[in-house]
């Protein structure tokens, strides 16, 4: 990136710039079979041109930004993420896109890909800390303005945090180890003293490299022989040395382990059905109306919904994988298989049009004072008839089981034709509202009103 200052301004839709649309395709290639090279250089160049022209919005940051850590590695990484917190920390407000959810879904897929790029990159082990802080504090000011933010959802960018962190740490280690030098403590030999005290603790023979050994120390105490001296302050302070670097070592590890599973079982805990669960690991009655209503108010495509949201994290963070790929056809597969299940009602829409086309001409016939065959008639109720007999609707289902139930008869039949339904029916609403992520599996994809 040239050293040309750009003055951008805050980004409106940019999805129907040709810019945009190039950006989304490059950065498609690495999802495709065929695993092309995807040209970052060009989705740089784009994104700049659409900071220039329309300005900066999420997705244009965040394709930049993953672009740059493509070509300049941390320093390309470090650079997108100050533009991001600019972004996200002073316009929150107003940034493209408005939806919540986009935006959430948008890091969310940002984490995944670019936490893959930094975590392929070995070079990351000899970066500079002062780049590793800066992106450090970058990534802090993020993960703040998310927190103070209402999201039912967090984006868990704070991995890549963590991640710079431990990174930080391990750095600053190396090099302080390859800048101390080799200390060897002398070697304290405690003995009677045959001259006085004074001249013994004036003597204190040289350390020079041509000696290897240590010297040893003669020191008497007064009024007592033989009697150990007591600790020097120094082995105090290699144990306060040591209670400290304990302390960091625990509180890192806590930081690497404990931190994230609190936030993993936080977002369980704000689902409807992961609240569910950990109810039902440890049952409450503070919080079990609360419970009861979430589930009464969570929509019934959730399992789909989670499933959709699995591809996308799977995708994005394996995506050269055979076995992600397969997985993730098998089940767009198993969603179409179920809803080819589902009928269309069209014979029933189909009988109801005819009924009512009968009852005009009952109507008319009656105004203009004609009459009407018998085996008009017997035809006109065979019609109907056969195009209701063709489909059931799901509610007649339900109303046959329940009047089964009643006579304590052998519903289980009847039960699995209406799962099926039930199922055939979820997976068709499912694909229906998806239509138009269709051809964009990986990204997220939003309405226009967002």
């Amino acid at each position: 990136m040239s050293d040309t200052k750009l003055i951008i301004k805050l980004g409106e839709d940019p999805r129907s710039l040709p810019e945009f649309s190039a950006i989304r395709e490059e950065v498609n290639k690495a999802n495709h079979p065929t695993h092309p090279e995807v040209n970052w250089r060009l989705v740089e160049s784009l994104a700049l041109t659409l900071f220039k022209s329309n300005g900066v919005d999420l997705h244009s940051a965040t394709y930049y930004t993953l672009a740059r850590t493509r070509i300049n590695g941390l320093a390309g990484f470090c650079e997108g993420c100050e533009l991001l917190a600019g972004l996200i920390t002073a316009e929150w407000e107003h940034f493209w896109p408005q939806n919540y959810q986009a935006r959430s879904d948008m890091l969310e897929w940002f984490n995944s890909r670019v936490g893959s790029i930094l975590r392929q990159n070995p070079s990351l082990l000899t970066a500079d800390t002062n780049l590793l802080l800066r992106t450090e504090r970058t990534l802090q000011l993020i993960c703040d303005k998310l927190q103070q933010v209402e999201l039912k959802r967090i984006p868990r960018v704070e991995n890549l945090l963590y991640f710079v962190q431990n990174i930080r740490k391990r750095v600053e280690s190396d090099q302080l180890t390859l800048s101390t030098p080799a200390y060897s403590s002398p070697t304290l030999v405690y003995m009677p003293a045959q001259s006085d005290f004074t001249d013994a603790m004036n003597y204190a023979p040289p350390m020079t490299d041509s000696n290897p050994q240590s010297p040893k120390i003669e020191v008497h105490f007064p009024g007592s022989e033989n009697t150990p001296r007591p600790c020097p302050p120094l082995t105090w302070r290699g144990f306060l040395s040591g209670a400290i670097c304990s302390a960091m070592i625990a509180t890192g590890l806590w930081w690497w382990h404990v931190l994230p599973m609190q936030q993993q079982i936080t977002q369980v805990n704000d689902t409807p059905q992961g609240s569910a669960t950990l109810w039902l690991a440890s049952p409450g009655l503070e919080d079990y109306s609360t419970r009861l209503n979430q589930l009464l108010a969570a929509s019934p495509l959730q399992p789909l919904d989670t499933g959709e949201h699995l591809i996308r994290t799977a995708q994005a963070t394996w995506p050269e994988s055979t076995q992600q790929q397969l997985a993730s056809a098998k089940w767009q597969a198993t969603l179409k298989s179920r809803s080819e299940n589902s009928p269309s009602l069209r014979s029933y829409t189909q009988a109801q049009q005819d009924v009512h086309t009968f009852a005009a001409l009952l109507v008319e016939r009656e105004k203009n004072k004609e009459g009407m065959t018998l085996s008009y008639l017997k035809t006109v109720a065979y019609q109907v008839e056969t195009l209701l007999k063709q489909e059931t609707p799901l509610e007649i289902l339900i109303t046959q089981l329940e009047d089964a139930k009643r006579q304590h008869l052998d519903t289980q039949t009847l039960e699995k034709q209406i799962d099926e339904r039930i199922s055939a029916l979820s997976s068709r609403y499912q694909l229906i509202r998806n239509l138009n992520a269709e051809n964009e599996p990986t990204l997220p994809v939003y309405n226009k009103h967002q």
